[in-house]
């Protein structure tokens, strides 16, 4: 029994560790637990509590120990002896068991409680006789038991202090009740309080015969109800009970730990960064960009040799993309090319990003120029950049693909060695192999010239049971990865050949695939052709003969079949022969290849003159230089191709003059007929061969020049993105720039009146949001009230303002009214003292507000505000910070728009260049370490700190939180506190600022601590800290002794900070360097420029300027419209909104006013006025003849003349490029028209189409049926059968009635042209847009009207007349009228009434026309003045009749 007792309380002290959330959430229950326990204790040793159940409970021993047995073993202390399998088979059976008697003590509470007593120690006793109610007599007890447990407790608690230590164990156990308690009291959570849940301690072992535990506040009796209505929770812990036994069953010391990738899907932790991989990535001292490109390789270490060869071909490829400049330095051309190798080095051998060589190595991509003499006196530091930030960046993507072609070849060299073979053509050509498409050749060669070898030593290696693929190597021998089922199938062909006789045929050619490569690459014959002594035939026949008497199953049946092969074999080996395509590729190919574009014919009938593919519709005989001249044209024309829109074809330039060239290096110089014979088929092979080897060519100049497109239409990405990044902070009047402005940002939106509000956002210089407030109508005056007084008492440094449409401008006029009028002013001093200006209004680009303010991000960060409210945030924070919102955006930011094709780009290639941005600028700012471990918005940037990656950002992150208490205090502690390795701290020391400044007694007092270092607040590398020191130190003119001094007052640095940092000047800087280089071999001249000016001023702002919008781009951010979309002689809708005697006023659907002055009206002269003809919201074609984008204004003209020859010749956003006349084929683009327009002459010949959306060659039954199913007032265009001159329109008045207009065409060009004039009844329109806006629904918006108004009666008209009669009948001294539709007469109405009891129903016919109702000859507007006409009408014929 003693040894039960130990080990429940082992099992006790183990709670500890569990219960830890509930010691920190639960004190005050706890407390009073254990004070409940004490006082039961006592209780307990004064012999107070009785036992209820005494007479029920027997100990029987057996039973004790069954159940000791089954609940209580440690499987830890089992014997060691036994095996896995019975140790396995004895687990079963206890766990078997210990169900067994859960389910029995579920059926019998009692006994549970019995058994559960023989279970417990004294302490847990205690416990259960004061929630249960049931008293355990001790002293009644067998005294055996009695005796083990006495034994037992005065083994553990032998003194008062262990005893007081297990009694606040016990206490920090719950009880069942605990946990009901927990879904009972606690469903709800203060702010303050943080949420404790149940289940939480699902895990903890539990103690069965739990009972109802005492409830602060709660009498015995009021207990007892409690419980008799809603239990104990007893009738529940047996399931508990199950759960934690069988988790602690489960629990195994040597299974493995439970890691994050046994609880989420892969998928998940691939998201979060969390993969093993990942990890591995964390981990190794390796910065985490490299780490990403390096991965594909197997191995990234080359070899002395290899690397010398990298840096020839590396070399060799910068220097041919910088030709252009080399042609204006070529003085300098050894010097870039020591820079492109140094660089090299730097990133393969010493790890260092691009940023790190940019800022700290510059001194090694630098030419310094040579100064006269008085440059050198003072000292001016003067360079030419050999490479910029771009060259780094190419070069670090070389060094990639290099190791993607040593990876290539060391896949060849694999191969060669596990075939064992020996080729003398192989070895000299890889001696000399420097590309990929070098080795991919040799690897093709070898595929098809040992393809039996290789088939034979896979299948070897496959019944090794070697894993086997295609296209690679494995092991150490070099496995053959290739297909087993199916080994070199392409090949199964040519290995028969090989291997037969009809592979004298091959050679009865008299040269060898490898001479006529000699001879094509030399261009002479080298070697020459021997003719056979037969005719080709009559040898073919030979062969075949031979084969087929030696053969039983030849392969050939007759010579022409035989010789068809031969034929095929040979063209195949010069196919693969490495010298012809080597020279092929790199000498005539590409000044030879021409691209051509040709229209599908889908894609002649798709693309016309407005079409955006039209430039490039006729391109013909593209030089590739062209081509990658302009990239987005063949981006373009791929994307047109995957239209199945144009085709691209390949061609040679001149081809028959190359081929037959090439073809005298191949025939023999024999004269004879046999001779003549063999020349024709040899020249039969080199065609086959060459068609071959030229479309080999053309595929991969074409994914070549893919890639060259597509990379520089991402570098123009990563342009525009810089641009966009390249912006400080809005500088606020009178402070220096990188100043952090204190921003209202205003806007209203969509800026509806009445309905869309007017939020304005303060955020003070840290970026927190201290109000947001509803300023109202611009209109009223209470905004602005509210206005002057946010500004009166927030003070911003500047006002923001941006919106969704022209709205916004107006808004503007307004805050600058307000400004100006109440003289709203900011001052270059915060205490209001200095120079005062009128606080400025910007613009502001919204690009980033827009997908901020409906984002996930901003939901949870402001769940609270409306959308509006963030947008106004991301207002105001790209004030403040454009490189932290775009930064923010993560991987969203690849849906703002940096150039017009990036969505053709793959999206692997325009994140690296985004990413190649935010690095450069990022590392150009720095990022305030400990500020981006307190706030997440700032921690965004570390990311792109040199050496890092989101995956070393963050654990980077997590490493200063637990290692370093949060706070980072000097630059070291990233490797003093092993936060960084050695490779990670060299790269980003320099870039993680921590920022340094004497604001007071306090503040200095730190300063002078030992934890601190003036230097981490600037962008001096710690390599360089004490280069620095000694120019501090020479600049004050300070000895050792002084020095030693300083060291204890915060450092010679800051000494020369206090004193003046400006002594530097007096440096001569280039002595500095000449001693540095002399001594140390170190380059250290604009290093030592660098350190100069930081020690001046501390990260400096080196970004441009906050960008202020331009008026066209303000215009386009709240029109839509760009200068391809709207711009001078375009035609657009407009609708009218202003009519006077001398102008128009029209609004453009983009929402810009458009002026229309009295010449700029009509043509016509029989306008009396311009009233005449137009109208309040007429909507009319207009030509636009400018377009002001300061004012959101155009000039419009809506001459007729003047329209219609602007549609004849229309401005196209991508119109046909200026070209030379041979690289565009204006005779098929003439004969296409031609064509087009007779197709168009026959189709309307047949019968008549009009292009128009709503045509249909309906009959007016037709019509009815297809309108049937739409809603009202929908419509359709038919021919009419009153001829040519006439098309009917048919639309729906209400359901089963129809109207058909009659449409008059005038001013017709052809009997198949549509009129240019249009005539309905007395009403001219100029087009039929006009015609169905201007009158087909006009006349549905007054049905509309007169459906929904209350006069309206739905049914018949005898429905009508009878619901008149009834109500005359009910009101006898009352008239009454309603409308009711006259189905007989579409587009007319009934007007029913009944003047008085007496009277008939009288029915007088109403007609819709366009905007008004017509009645008796009178026209009434609406619905009201009809009623109104109806009863003056009728009372005056009653007087008349008077």
């Amino acid at each position: 029994m003693s040894d039960f007792v130990d080990r429940t309380a082992e099992l006790d002290a183990n709670d500890d560790s569990h219960e830890s959330d509930d010691e920190l959430n639960g004190d005050a229950r706890n407390d009073n637990q254990t004070s409940r326990r004490r006082d039961a204790r006592e209780n307990d040793e004064e012999g107070s509590v009785e036992d209820s159940s005494e007479e029920e409970e027997d100990d029987d021993e057996e039973e004790i120990a069954k159940v000791r047995e089954g609940f209580i073993v440690d499987d830890d202390e089992e014997d060691e002896d036994i095996s896995d399998g019975e140790r396995e088979r004895r687990r079963r059976r206890r766990r078997k068991r210990r169900r067994k008697e859960i389910s029995e003590d579920a059926e019998d509470g009692l006994s549970r409680h019995h058994r559960s007593d023989e279970e417990l120690d004294e302490e847990d006793l205690d416990l259960v006789m004061e929630n249960t109610g049931i008293n355990v007599r001790r002293e009644e007890r067998s005294s055996k038991r009695q005796r083990r447990i006495e034994e037992g407790l005065t083994d553990i608690f032998s003194d008062e202090e262990k005893e007081e230590e297990e009694l606040q164990q016990a206490g920090q156990r719950r009880t069942v009740m605990d946990e009901f308690e927990g879904f009972i009291e606690e469903d709800e959570f203060s702010d303050e309080e943080p949420q404790q849940y149940p289940l939480a301690d699902a895990g903890k072992p539990s103690r069965p015969g739990r009972g109802p535990a005492a409830i602060p506040g709660v009498d015995e009796e009021q207990l007892g109800e409690i419980f008799e209505i809603f239990g104990d929770g007893e009738e529940y812990a047996w399931a508990l009970e199950a759960e934690e036994i069988e988790a602690t069953e489960e629990y195994d010391e040597d299974k493995p730990l439970t890691e994050l990738k046994d609880v989420f899907e892969p998928s998940e932790l691939a998201d979060r960064l969390l993969t093993d991989e990942d990890n591995a990535i964390r981990a190794k001292d390796e910065p985490e960009r490299f780490q990403i490109m390096r991965k594909a390789f197997t191995t990234y270490e080359l070899s002395e040799e290899e690397y010398v060869l990298e840096e020839n071909w590396l070399v060799s490829e910068v220097v041919s993309s910088k030709s252009k400049w080399l042609t204006d330095h070529p003085q300098l051309d050894g010097a870039l090319r020591r820079a492109i190798r140094k660089v090299l080095e730097f990133i393969v051998k010493d790890q260092l990003e691009v940023p790190f060589i940019w800022q700290h190595r510059r001194d090694y991509i630098l030419h310094e120029r040579e100064g006269d003499g008085a440059a050198a006196a003072s000292d001016e530091f003067s360079a030419e950049p050999l490479l910029h930030q771009d060259d780094l960046w190419l070069i670090l993507q070389l060094d990639v693909k290099f190791h993607s072609i040593v990876e290539k070849k060391h896949g060849v060299e694999r191969l060669l060695k596990t075939l064992d073979v020996k080729d003398v053509v192989l070895d000299d050509f890889l001696i000399h192999a420097e590309t990929l498409q070098d080795y991919q050749d040799c690897w093709d060669y070898i595929q098809f010239r040992y393809s039996a070898r290789i088939k034979d030593v896979a299948v070897t290696q496959s019944n090794g049971h070697h894993e086997v693929e295609d296209g690679e190597t494995n092991g150490e021998y070099g496995a053959i990865h290739t297909s087993v089922k199916r080994p070199n199938s392409r090949y199964t062909a040519f290995d028969r050949i090989r291997s037969g006789y009809v592979y004298n045929l091959v050679q009865a050619f008299g040269i060898t695939a490898d001479q006529f490569g000699v001879n094509f690459a030399e261009d002479q014959k080298l070697h020459f052709t021997e003719d056979p002594s037969d005719f080709p035939l009559d040898l073919a026949d030979k062969y075949t003969q031979t084969e087929r008497e030696t053969l039983e199953h030849p392969l050939y049946q007759d010579s022409e079949a035989a010789f068809s092969a031969a034929k095929g074999m040979f063209a195949e080996e010069i196919f693969h022969d490495l010298q012809t395509r080597n020279f092929l590729r790199k000498k005539l190919i590409r000044a030879l290849i021409r691209v051509n574009i040709y229209a599908t014919d889908k894609g002649k009938k798709a693309i016309d003159e407005t079409h955006p593919f039209y430039h490039f519709k006729y391109v013909r005989n593209l030089e590739l230089k062209d081509v990658l001249d302009d990239p987005e044209t063949f981006l373009e024309i791929l994307q047109a191709e995957s239209q199945g829109l144009v085709d691209i074809r390949f061609k040679l330039f001149k081809f028959e003059a190359f081929f037959n060239k090439v073809l005298q290096n191949f025939l023999s110089d024999n004269v004879s007929d046999i001779a003549t014979a063999w020349n024709n088929e040899r020249k039969s092979v080199l065609r086959m061969a060459m068609d071959k080897l030229v479309l080999l060519m053309c595929r991969e100049i074409r994914e070549d020049l893919r890639t060259q497109c597509q990379i520089a239409v991402a570098m123009k990405c990563r342009t525009a993105l810089l641009e966009r990044l390249d912006q400080a902070p809005y500088r606020p009047v009178g402070f220096e720039l990188g100043t952090t402005p204190r921003v209202l940002s205003i806007s209203n939106g969509m800026g509806e009146p009445g309905k869309d509000a007017t939020v304005s956002v303060f955020l003070d210089d840290q970026g927190r949001v201290l109000e947001t407030m509803k300023l109202g109508d611009v209109r009223d005056e209470t905004f602005r009230a509210n206005l002057i007084e946010i500004v009166k008492r927030r003070r911003p440094d500047v006002i923001g303002i941006a919106g969704f449409t022209v709205a916004s401008n107006r808004l503007r006029k307004e805050i600058l009214d307000v400004i100006a009028g109440e003289n709203l002013v900011v001052s270059s001093d915060d205490d209001g003292g200095g120079k005062e200006e009128p606080i400025p209004l910007v613009w502001v680009n919204d690009e980033v507000a827009r997908l901020y303010q409906n984002s996930p991000r901003a939901t949870e960060e402001f769940a609270e505000l409306a959308p509006l409210a963030r947008y106004c945030i991301a207002l105001a924070r790209y004030m403040q910070s454009p490189l932290l919102e775009y930064a923010a955006m993560g991987s969203g930011i690849v849906s703002i728009q940096f150039h017009r094709l990036q969505m053709l780009l793959p999206q692997d290639l325009l994140r690296q260049m985004i990413d190649s941005a935010f690095i450069d600028m990022v590392n150009l700012v720095g990022v305030d370490i400990n500020e981006a471990i307190k706030v997440p918005y700032f921690a965004n940037l570390l990311q792109y700190v040199s050496g890092l990656g989101p995956r070393k950002a963050s654990g980077m992150l997590k490493s200063i939180a637990t290692s370093a208490n949060g706070y980072l205090n000097d630059r070291y502690e990233l490797v003093t506190k092993q936060i960084a390795g050695k490779n990670i701290f060299m790269n980003c020391a320099s870039f993680l600022r921590i920022p340094w400044e004497e604001q007071d007694a306090a503040t200095a007092a730190y300063r002078n601590s030992e934890m601190t270092e003036i230097l981490d607040s600037t962008r001096i590398h710690p390599e360089d800290y004490e280069l620095a020191r000694k120019m501090a130190a020479d600049a004050l003119e300070l000895d050792e002794e002084d020095l030693v001094d300083l060291d204890n007052q915060g450092g010679v640095v800051a000494q020369l900070m206090d004193d003046d940092p400006d002594k530097l000047n007096e440096l001569i800087l280039e002595e500095y360097a000449e001693e540095l280089l002399k001594n140390f071999n170190q380059r250290k001249r604009a290093t030592l420029e660098m350190i100069k000016m930081e020690l001046q001023r501390h990260y400096e702002e080196r970004r441009k300027t906050f960008s202020m919008l331009t008026e066209e781009q303000v215009f386009v951010m709240l029109t839509g419209e760009t200068p391809e979309t709207l711009a001078q002689g375009m035609v657009v809708p407009v609708n009218i909104r202003k009519v006077a005697d001398r102008y128009l006023v029209a609004r453009l659907a983009c929402g810009i006013d458009g002026n229309v002055t009295a010449m700029e009206m009509t043509s016509r002269t029989d306008m009396p006025y311009p009233s005449a003809l137009f109208y309040y919201g007429q909507t009319v074609r207009a030509l636009v003849k400018h377009v002001n984008y300061g004012t959101f204004q155009a000039e419009l003209s809506l001459v007729e003349e003047a329209v219609e020859e602007a549609l004849k010749h229309p401005v196209l956003p991508y119109g046909k490029k200026e070209r030379e006349r041979d690289k565009w084929d204006e005779y098929e683009e003439d004969r296409d028209r031609a064509l087009f327009a007779e197709n168009r002459e026959k189709e309307q010949r047949a019968t008549r189409v009009i292009k128009h959306r709503l045509f249909k060659p309906f009959s007016a039954k037709q019509a009815e049926e297809y309108l049937a199913p739409l809603q009202r007032g929908d419509l359709v265009i038919r021919p009419s059968s009153k001829g040519s001159d006439h098309i009917a329109i048919t639309w729906k008045v209400a359901e089963g009635v129809y109207q058909h207009l009659a449409v008059l065409e005038l001013e017709k060009e052809n009997d198949y042209s549509i009129g240019k004039a249009l005539r309905v009844a007395d009403s001219k329109y100029s087009d039929l847009d006009e015609l169905i806006f201007m009158h087909v629904q006009a006349m549905v918006r007054k049905v509309d009207e007169m459906m929904s108004s209350e006069k309206f009666q739905k049914g018949t008209k005898e429905d009508v007349e009878r619901w008149l009669t009834t109500y005359t009948e009910a009101n006898p001294r009352r008239s009454n009228y309603a409308f009711c539709l006259d189905a007989k007469n579409p587009g007319y109405f009934c007007l029913c009434f009944k003047a008085g009891l007496n009277s008939k129903v009288v029915t007088w016919p109403v007609k819709v026309i366009p905007n008004g109702y017509q009645l008796l000859n009178a026209i009434y507007p609406d619905v009201q003045q009809l009623c109104n006409g109806f009863k003056m009408q009728y009372a005056a014929k009653m007087q008349r009749k008077r």
